[in-house]
């Protein structure tokens, strides 16, 4: 009989593990394109090679990349994002998400807004890779903003200002799951002249970091203290990590060397 039993255990065992899929969803950034989609397909290829570092089973959220990240809709990334997790990170089915930019913006608004944790919820996620994270906004986004008096840009653009994108969710939650920062510092030097600290010309470390403060930072960490203002005024200013953010532990403190499109091929950090 206590064969029996064991031998029906170890095959419930071998069953529940043979069910069990993992995959990695991929959430893409601001785009001039229309990667609408929620499947295995990465529509008009925003990806790349840069999908092939992961292996495994892959599904994307495709939006219209012109549009605002936080919005609901036909080709929308809050729409096609809840489906897709839905349908692929629940039950037997483990997630981790890939976020490139925008798409972390879009990603970090779903869980903020999902009204528990995520496993209370019934959604298995693992983790979250930011690549080069945009959730803080972008000054280039800010300075197009001014520059046209408000009546330059897209739906996108708009929700990428630095003073739009801060205050447009609670960062602290990530609804219980972790969100691994990989930032790039491979700037260029138009951009670098408008993007404060690091850079990797389209987002500043205080954004791919996550840090509860806009600022020039040129190191990933969970707090950094640095003397700002003008002489003899200055005077020390500590920045952190938002709750549940930590930098990625392959990456270093100085981040990577490499710009805001290379670093999509990070996916497996």
């Amino acid at each position: 009989m206590k064969k029996v039993l064991i031998a029906t255990a170890v095959a419930a065992f071998l069953s529940t593990g043979l069910m069990a899929q993992t995959h990695t969803i991929f959430v893409h950034g601001k785009s001039d394109k229309s990667h609408n989609g929620t499947s295995t397909t990465d529509v008009n290829n925003y990806w790349g090679s840069a999908k092939n570092v992961v292996g495994g089973s892959k599904y994307f959220v495709g939006y219209d990349g012109r549009t605002d990240p936080r919005t609901y809709g036909s080709a929308r990334a809050q729409t096609n994002l809840t489906t897709v997790l839905t349908q692929r990170c629940k039950g037997s089915q483990t997630c981790k998400i890939v976020c490139h930019s925008a798409g972390c913006y879009a990603t970090e608004f779903w869980l903020a807004n999902l009204g528990g944790t995520a496993a209370n919820k019934g959604f298995n996620i693992t983790k979250v890779t930011a690549l080069a994270s945009a959730s803080g906004g972008s000054e280039l986004a800010s300075a197009l903003n001014g520059i046209t008096f408000g009546f330059g840009g897209n739906a996108m653009d708009k929700s990428l200002r630095v003073g739009t994108a801060r205050p447009a969710y609670n960062h602290n939650n990530t609804a219980g799951v972790s969100i691994f920062q990989v930032p790039g510092s491979k700037g260029m030097f138009g951009a670098s002249l408008i993007l404060p600290g690091e850079d990797d010309y389209a987002v500043a470390y205080h954004s791919s970091c996550a840090y509860n403060q806009a600022g020039g930072l040129d190191k990933c960490q969970a707090s950094l203290t640095q003397k700002e203002g003008i002489w003899p005024f200055r005077s020390n200013k500590t920045y952190k990590m938002f709750s549940g953010h930590f930098r990625a532990p392959s990456v270093p403190v100085a981040g990577l060397y490499k710009n805001h499109s290379e670093i999509k091929n990070d996916g497996w950090r």
